[in-house]
């Protein structure tokens, strides 16, 4: 071949190159231009380095965190209120804490009307030794209130007196009773109060006293 001819082909080869080149550009203006998606950077909920930086108390924020989370149970419980602690009460307890009423009960005054008190005699104080322990009347001293009446119950065989007084004095008048047979009673209502003494005009060692009120 000659070198004339290898020069035709390099044209003709050059030529189909432009050509080729000049229909791609022409197809490329005229493909419709499709907007492709631009990818946002993601935006961590973590807060930058630069914040917790600047920050003074973020250490400090985290330890409070750190210690909340690893607080023992027996801890968080002693940590909450008082308030709190008394509102977790149960009602059953808080019932218990309450004072019982107390009902007020009115108590009426029965009235009581005279009484009547028996004195005894006893057998064998005719013969001296009862004063010596105060046995010759049973009882000796008696108190009784206004209105109140004493019998004199003789339980010895020999007969007695009930004389209002006394050994040293004598009688006073106030009662006397007389002779008292063994088995037979004497009696005397007290009206006035006072202190009223008596004996035995017979056997002088037997000796009593009524206290009235």
């Amino acid at each position: 071949m000659s070198s004339v001819d290898k020069a035709a082909i390099g044209w003709s080869i050059g030529i189909a190159a432009v050509a080729v080149a000049i229909a791609f550009a022409g197809t490329s203006n005229q493909l419709p231009s499709i907007d492709a998606p631009i990818a946002m950077p993601t935006t961590s909920s973590a807060p930058s380095t630069s914040t917790a930086t600047n920050d003074p108390f973020a250490d400090d924020a985290a330890q409070v965190r750190e210690q909340s989370d690893t607080m023992p149970e027996e801890a968080a419980d002693a940590a909450v209120p008082e308030e709190a602690a008394d509102a977790a009460v149960p009602e059953e307890a808080a019932d218990d804490a309450m004072p019982e009423e107390i009902e007020s009960e009115i108590i009426e005054e029965v009235p009581v009307g005279p009484l009547a008190w028996d004195v005894i005699t006893p057998e064998g104080t005719s013969v001296p030794g009862c004063e010596l322990d105060d046995t010759c009347f049973q009882p000796s001293y008696l108190t009784i209130l206004v209105g109140d009446t004493v019998n004199w119950v003789n339980n010895d065989v020999a007969a007695h007196t009930v004389t209002s007084g006394s050994p040293q004095d004598g009688p006073s008048g106030v009662f006397d009773s007389s002779l008292v047979m063994g088995g037979t009673v004497f009696s005397h209502t007290f009206e006035e109060p006072g202190t009223y003494p008596y004996f035995c005009l017979v056997h002088p060692w037997m000796i009593g006293s009524v206290i009235v009120e």
